[in-house]
């Protein structure tokens, strides 16, 4: 994607490291020098267009949150630059933080004690909302993530994934462009997931016209939720694309199990025998099968299949096409 005007999130070579021990009398030992840094991210770019929703996939410690920190000014890169909304977050971070709205994954910001409501006025003050700008603003973003029969319960009393809703509602008080959420699904049960992402995909996103940038390390979330996905890895960005492609380039080997009414003599050498397949493995009637999808390599094992009078009862894939994509991307950055 090019093109800067079009570009709601941009970031050009970033670089960012913090120093490899913390402790005083390391520091002290040094006269106060600089010493060993341990670099997190390695000139990464990243361009994420209008209204599009983009994953940020990697392990933990990949490099997301520090990557998204510097996004919404909480962090400064050490190289390289980063734009949001068109606006330099290093030269005018101030203004940065009006076009976007930010939530952490398993926030814990939180004023347990107070309600919803009072936590709400509360970050909406620090966002400079005059009192009749934030009553609207609150009952607005609280119908957004259905929490209205909750507003004026303490939060200490808020499942995980109300936790996160509200969350939710705190980064659209200033109602943003641009919302970006750290992992938004971290320790949220597997229905409360579903609906966060929902609400993510169809409201915010679809429905208010919002740019969403999300990080996660859950491959299924990625995959539903996103537009384009880019895979960091070990500080770098090792691949980016719509989730469709990362498959089809990456995921080119699949494993299936195949289950016979009836299986000719031989079958398993003339599998074994045909190109691009290959781990033949035979368990009565079930055979284990890799297959290299490719050049009809697919088609001409069902061919072989049949020719000889072989009857398949049922097929399935084995493997997962989404950790295929994710240990070959991996790879592809150990042996960059």
């Amino acid at each position: 994607m090019s093109g800067g005007d079009a570009l709601a999130i941009e970031a050009l070579g970033v670089t960012k490291s913090f120093p490899a021990d913390y402790r005083l009398t390391t520091w002290f030992g040094r006269g106060g020098k600089r010493g060993e840094r341990r670099t997190v991210l390695r000139d990464v770019d990243l361009a994420v267009g209008r209204n599009e929703i983009f994953g940020l996939l990697g392990a933990n410690g990949a490099g997301k949150t520090t990557l998204l920190k510097m996004l919404v000014t909480l962090l400064l890169p050490d190289a390289g630059a980063i734009r949001i909304d068109g606006i330099d977050a290093v030269a005018h971070p101030v203004e940065v933080k009006r076009h976007v709205g930010f939530a952490l994954g398993g926030d814990r910001t939180f004023y347990n004690k107070l309600s919803a409501r009072r936590n709400l006025e509360f970050f909406g003050t620090l966002a400079d909302l005059d009192a009749a700008a934030l009553r609207r603003r609150i009952a607005d973003v609280i119908e957004i993530v259905d929490l209205g029969d909750a507003l004026d319960r303490p939060v200490m009393s808020f499942s995980s994934g109300m936790r996160q809703r509200l969350a939710v509602a705190r980064a659209l008080l200033s109602d943003p462009p641009i919302l970006i959420f750290d992992e938004p699904t971290r320790a949220v049960d597997p229905l409360h997931a579903l609906e966060l992402r929902s609400l993510i995909r169809e409201t915010l996103a679809r429905t208010l016209g919002k740019t969403v940038l999300l990080s996660t390390n859950i491959l299924e979330e990625a995959w539903s939720c996103c537009d384009r996905v880019a895979i960091l890895g070990a500080g770098r960005v090792v691949a980016v694309d719509a989730p469709e492609a990362l498959v089809a380039r990456f995921a080119e080997r699949r494993r299936f199990a195949i289950t016979f009414e009836s299986c000719a003599p031989g079958l398993a050498s003339r599998l074994q025998a045909l190109r691009g397949v290959s781990d033949v493995e035979f368990r009565g009637l079930v055979a284990l099968v890799s297959v290299e999808l490719k050049d009809r390599n697919f088609t001409a094992m069902l061919a072989e299949i049949s020719s000889d009078g072989s009857v398949i009862r049922s097929l399935r894939e084995l493997d997962d096409a989404l950790f295929d994509v994710f240990r070959a991307t991996t790879r592809v950055e150990a042996d960059a």
